[in-house]
């Protein structure tokens, strides 16, 4: 099931029901939640053009005077609704996907411009989300952001990032990575940007797709960027290696890795030249790990003899200034081998915990799709057209 999301900034506004019905044909979206549409009392000529001649539901909050105004459509041969909450400020619909068995808790959110209303709309939604069982999903324009980063060229409130986090944090939510654009807001004199649209989910919600991509697409119809999340697993292959991080302490590392980067590749497409030099580069530090590895026990085993030998001989007699030097040597090379296989061990433990901890906790669910969904290439900017599907990308760079 795909989402879409949009401050709208008017649902009269000249071409804006045909845009948005070409994202839900683009994007197959089966649910759209609409922010702002500014009607008192939209009718339902006017919901019926932002969808397509298939069957679909809808449900609206009116606008306070030309200040909100709240609309969700949805696909009805795929989502059931079973129940709806509507407040000034979201539109909350609970229903299950045909033919699941597990509810879905969408909600269409409008945070005020007021820091005192918007700290009450989190309270609400908290309150609602305690007490309301399903997968939840959250999305709209909630007129705040998380981080100073989240800002361009405007005021930063941190008490009020502070109580959006809170929020966050109470409610179990979580973000799947944006692709697109940066920012989701740019002001009508060009000149501030923020992230204020944004898609929040519960844990249940990522772990059951936890391959979901979330886009920004270009402000084209309003001020705000339309957001997509889709539950399709589009996969652009895994990454090319990995390495551990003592090897960047060991000698011949760096030529390894130079070597790689010194391949050639005849391609005119920068992508296939860079997958060309990544594959170099592990195909050098593989060779240069065989080696080293060989090298290294060689040593290890060299000393541990020698070791033994001198161990045996102090019990008979004093040591040579030679010998001591000699066991003070074998005892350091020993020990450099021991800190570095600790190192490997410790990073492969996590990688090893990641994959197979403890898998009867919800904790080690939520870490796992946590770092599936951060890690997750949602999709590639080529020749300006954002490309999600595989296949596509590589027609599109042939031609």
């Amino acid at each position: 099931m795909n989402f879409g999301s949009l401050n709208i900034k008017g649902a009269g506004g000249v071409g804006k029901a045909s845009e948005v019905k070409e994202l839900r044909r683009k994007f197959n979206l089966s649910f759209i939640a609409i922010q702002e549409t500014q009607f008192r009392d939209l009718p339902v000529s006017k919901i019926r053009r932002f969808w397509d001649n298939s069957d679909f539901e809808f449900s609206k909050v009116d606008a306070d005077g030309r200040s909100g105004g709240l609309l969700s459509l949805w696909n009805s041969g795929v989502f059931k609704k079973e129940m709806e909450i509507k407040n000034q400020n979201f539109l909350l619909i609970k229903g299950r996907i045909v033919g699941d068995n597990e509810d879905l808790v969408i909600v269409n959110v409008y945070g005020s411009t007021n820091q005192a209303n918007r700290r009450r709309l989190w309270e609400e939604l908290l309150a609602a989300k305690n007490s309301i069982n399903g997968n939840w999903i959250m999305l709209g324009d909630f007129n705040e952001v998380r981080v100073s980063e989240d800002r361009l060229n405007s005021h930063f409130d941190a008490n009020g990032a502070l109580c959006f986090n809170n929020f966050i944090s109470s409610g179990g939510l979580q973000e799947y990575n944006m692709g697109g654009m940066k920012y989701t807001f740019l002001s009508g004199d060009g000149s501030n940007l923020s992230k204020i649209d944004r898609v929040l989910v519960c844990g249940n919600f990522m772990g059951r797709w936890p391959n979901a991509s979330l886009l920004a697409l270009n402000r084209s119809i309003s001020d705000h960027s339309p957001l997509i999340l889709t539950t399709v697993n589009n996969s652009f292959g895994p990454s090319p290696f990995r390495i551990f991080s003592s090897w960047f302490e060991l000698e011949g590392f760096d030529e390894a890795v130079k070597k790689g980067i010194m391949a050639t590749c005849d391609s005119n497409f920068k992508d296939e030249v860079v997958a060309v030099k990544l594959k170099a580069i592990k195909e050098e530090l593989k060779k240069w790990r065989k080696e080293k590895r060989e090298h290294d026990e060689k040593a290890l085993s060299e000393a541990q003899n020698k070791l033994k030998e001198l161990d045996t001989l102090v019990e008979t007699r004093a040591l040579s200034n030679e010998e001591l030097s000699t066991w003070h040597e074998s005892k350091r090379k020993i020990k450099e081998w021991e800190n570095t296989a600790a190192m490997d061990l410790q990073q492969k433990s996590r990688i090893r915990w990641i994959g197979l901890g403890d898998e009867n906790t919800s904790y080690f669910h939520a870490i796992v799709n946590s770092h599936i969904a951060r890690n997750k290439i949602s999709g590639l900017w080529i020749g300006g057209i954002w490309v999600t599907d595989p296949g596509w990308a590589q027609e599109i760079s042939k031609n």
